[in-house]
């Protein structure tokens, strides 16, 4: 038969635990001690310093674990929702509340100084990632704010409200060239809106991040900060793009089809992997190879290949974002880049390109004719800095995946 004490934590557990979390905490000995502990403490009515003394313990061995602070916050919200419903003996309603507030700044100042570390070891490798690329263009202001997002970490590990990092969004090196060259860069209006926007927001956040300082009310400066780093990595991603879409205007074209030329490919890589890696993006590559080439030209001339080939690019590019990026690798072979894309996303774009070049038709002295071109797809995640041989590996297990693509029938996708 269980105790009191042991009702009410198998009830914690099984209401309010997170379901992926619970294997962690049946491994977790000390953990399921803790929340003993607490349940004994409010039972047993402990004094207020022991009891957050225990609530200390367990979120420094939630952090330990990777648990995510908002996981953690919605199990203190259940037990105190759980204590409120079943009431505890001599503890009234306005004392638990207040008890609650105070466990959860406690919880909420150990998980900022965690994310605080965190945050600022994250950037300064977003930065170091930024500073290996060489044409900088447009993401410089990106990396500008990182800097700028680094001293507003600073100042809250300080606790000095004073002093802030440029609070007005219009007096920022990244406001002052939105609002000026930016302009004629950001050629769409909705998506130049969305910017500003995006950036007025994450320099308000700053105000509000000042303003509480002082009153030291964690879970407030915690949900503010992680407003702050998301539109941060929001901004980042939109100037990646539009970066993207001035590397395509200036490199070198292969001059039959209008793609990239191949020259481009490398450093094309090492950029996209970058950039990834600094805003917390993915991007996609597609290697790209037309199916039985070689029986159009032997069977039609070259002329009829060179044109199905450039039929096919004028295909690829109605059908990816300005931002994308088509690359003629050499021959047939074709290398297209989709940043800042789910994969499932990805598929559907290459999944139009595909289908869609298998209904083109050129005519060659009467004749009707097509092509199909299969695709061997890789997903790139950056979790670590570029080093020089990422790019030859993510390609090999591109051509894996075309070779397979091939094996299967041609006119196949395979990921």
């Amino acid at each position: 038969m269980q105790t009191p004490n042991e009702s009410l934590l198998q009830e914690f557990l099984d209401k309010y635990v997170a379901c992926i979390y619970i294997s962690e905490i049946e491994k977790s000995g000390p953990v399921l001690e803790k929340y003993e502990n607490i349940i004994k403490c409010f039972e047993n009515k402990c004094d207020e310093e022991h009891l957050l003394k225990n609530f200390e313990a367990l979120a420094k061995m939630k952090i330990s674990l990777n648990i995510p602070y908002i996981a953690f916050s919605n199990e203190i919200a259940g037990m105190k929702n759980m204590f409120i419903k079943k009431g505890i003996s001599g503890i009234d309603l306005a004392k638990l509340l207040d008890l609650f507030y105070k466990i959860n700044n406690v919880v909420a100042k150990l998980y900022l100084e965690d994310y605080l570390k965190k945050l600022k070891h994250t950037n300064n490798m977003r930065l170091a990632s930024l500073s290996e690329i060489l044409d900088m263009d447009i993401i410089r202001f990106y990396k500008a704010h990182l800097v700028w997002l680094n001293a507003l970490v600073d100042k809250i590990n300080e606790s000095e409200p004073n002093d802030f990092p440029e609070l007005d969004s219009s007096l920022c090196e990244f406001g002052k060239w939105l609002n000026g060259k930016g302009k004629m860069f950001i050629q769409n209006n909705s998506k130049y809106e969305i910017i500003e926007t995006m950036h007025k927001n994450l320099h308000l956040f700053a105000k509000k991040i000042q303003r509480v300082m002082s009153e030291k009310e964690y879970y407030i400066l915690i949900s503010y900060l992680e407003k702050c780093e998301l539109l941060s990595l929001n901004i980042g991603t939109e100037l990646m793009l539009i970066d993207n879409i001035e590397i395509n205007k200036k490199v070198t074209k292969d001059a039959l089809t209008g793609a990239l030329n191949r020259h481009a490919l490398k450093p094309l890589f090492e950029t996209e992997y970058e950039l990834a890696f600094a805003t917390g993006n993915s991007f996609v590559i597609a290697l790209m190879d037309l199916d039985d080439f070689k029986h159009i030209n032997d069977d039609y001339g070259h002329l009829a290949g060179d044109e199905m080939l450039r039929q096919f690019v004028a295909c690829v590019k109605r059908n990816i974002r300005n931002s994308d990026v088509v690359v003629r690798f050499g021959g047939e072979e074709f290398v297209v880049f989709l940043p800042s894309i789910p994969i499932e996303k990805a598929l559907e774009v290459l999944n139009k390109i595909k289908d869609e070049f298998a209904s083109v038709k050129i005519e060659v002295n009467g004749k009707s004719v097509s092509a199909t071109v299969s695709m061997g797809v890789v997903p790139v995640e950056p979790k670590m800095a570029f080093v020089g041989s990422l790019g030859d590996e993510y390609f090999m297990i591109a051509d894996k995946k075309l070779y397979e693509a091939k094996a299967k029938g041609k006119n196949q996708i395979v990921i």
